[in-house]
């Protein structure tokens, strides 16, 4: 199974570090560059490094154990389920009780399942894992608090259906209780992700030294999680301060959100690779930021998630068609994440437009011979129009424009200044943002449909 990996954070316990900045910025053309450190990028990085020292100094703990060969692998289990409670109650409170219920039913269903009907044991835990996500925020009456959770307990949902999925293809035994909560509490991916599969968990056994370039990756993806922390919480408002010019308030606006994935992506690399997890990549900015096409902006927006769906949804529904099994991937997607209209009018949307880009580029690539497809081309590729060309850099240069185009507009809903972030945005806050930019962006993905059909 090829280690590629496409997965989506957003609802995780950062989210309180923004609250209490957002008057620091009302009138960001005010501020000069040390009343900016002073009043944003001190107490931001203040609380940003307090609210997850805790959790990375359970990562240390855990590593430390590891290094102590002589002790067997059950102590190692233990320590890694121990740890992620820990660091679970410290962020979540006795909220923990959702969670912990969650995983220990979901273990009960997954054995059974194994145990009754092996052959179909991975669509079982699916079915089980998206239908107590479902029920659940449809009965839970404190809507923040699920909202709060709802990320890990996604998480949860992943580990639980690739565990099953790959156990039946091994058709062997599943894991027992210690070993399974030890992968599911894992203190370095509990709490901010990223998923990795039970086969990565096990390996980490086997990386136990410390060394130097263990601690510079830690210290790398720590710095570099900080520095979008301030970019989305003060920077972006400094920099892009715009009087009423509504594209660049969309993708200033836009810009914070992807920042502030970026701070939680590049910060669960460190928990994973501090924990003692194999070096992780869990996005990559700058392929995102100045993106060849949408497709590399799914791939890269979270690796992980990428890999996740592609192995154990998109493959299993591909027989179907392609498209089918795109829409079904972004609808798997989109569940994850809860009965949520935003997401879901986001991801389905990128489902429609990567669909279509994808299809374009491939029908203009095999009519011009040339290397402008959705995916960067190999050295060795049998295009006529190599990447170097001026032809087709013009071209790749213009499909860059519009992904960043289409970037900012479906980012513009995600901002942090509306009091409905911290229950999940509605319908009405969706459409009014789309309709404030007269819904350019889905007009403009029609008319490249209906080119594409027009050549095809």
């Amino acid at each position: 199974m090829e280690e590629e990996y496409d997965y989506d954070l957003e609802n995780y316990p950062y989210d309180d570090l923004y609250e209490d900045y957002e008057g620091f910025l009302s009138d960001p053309s005010d501020y000069t560059l040390q009343e900016l450190w002073k009043d944003c990028l001190v107490p931001t990085l203040h609380d940003g490094f307090w609210s997850s020292a805790k959790l990375l100094c359970c990562c240390t703990v855990l590593k430390f154990i590891l290094s102590l060969s002589i002790l067997p692998i059950q102590v190692f289990h233990l320590a890694s389920s121990t740890l992620g409670l820990y660091c679970l109650h410290s962020f979540f409170g006795n909220s923990i009780i959702y969670i912990v219920l969650f995983a220990l039913i979901g273990y009960v269903v997954l054995f059974l399942a194994s145990k009754l009907i092996k052959q179909h044991q991975g669509i079982i835990c699916a079915i089980f894992c998206y239908g107590f996500l479902i029920v659940s925020e449809l009965v839970f009456t404190d809507k923040k608090l699920w909202h709060r959770i709802r990320g890990c307990q996604m998480l949860l949902a992943m580990k639980l259906i690739s565990l099953a999925f790959d156990y039946g293809y091994l058709d062997k035994n599943i894991p027992s209780i210690i070993p399974c909560c030890g992968y599911l509490f894992h203190v370095g991916t509990v709490i901010f992700g990223p998923w990795t599969s039970y086969s990565s968990y096990m390996s980490s056994k086997e990386n136990t030294k410390f060394s130097f370039s263990w601690f510079m990756s830690v210290i790398r993806s720590l710095a570099i999680s900080y520095a979008f922390l301030t970019v989305s919480t003060c920077w972006t408002s400094w920099l892009l301060y715009s009087a009423g010019w509504k594209w660049i308030d969309a993708y200033r606006d836009a810009l914070s959100f992807r920042s502030s994935h970026y701070f939680v992506s590049y910060l669960s690399e460190a928990t994973g690779t501090t924990s003692g997890l194999r070096s992780l990549t869990v996005s990559a900015a700058s392929e995102i930021e100045i993106p060849r096409s949408l497709v590399e902006v799914v791939v890269w927006w979270n690796v992980p998630m990428h890999f996740w769906l592609k192995t154990y949804v998109f493959k299993t529904a591909k027989p179907l068609g392609y498209f089918v099994a795109i829409l079904l991937t972004y609808a798997a997607s989109s569940l994850l994440h809860g009965l949520n209209f935003q997401l879901a009018a986001v991801l389905l949307s990128l489902g429609f437009y990567t669909y279509i880009e994808y299809v374009l580029r491939r029908k203009l690539a095999s009519t011009f011979s040339a290397c402008i497809l959705a995916r960067k081309c190999k050295p060795d590729c049998d295009h006529i129009m190599k990447s170097n060309g001026l032809y087709v850099r013009v071209t790749n240069m213009a499909f860059r424009i519009l992904a960043m185009f289409h970037l900012a507009y479906l980012g513009v809903m995600f901002d942090s200044s509306s009091n409905l972030e911290e229950e999940g945005y509605n319908m009405n806050h969706t459409l009014q943002k789309w309709s404030e930019l007269d819904f350019a962006s889905h007009w403009v993905a029609a008319s490249f449909y209906i080119f594409y059909y027009l050549i095809s």
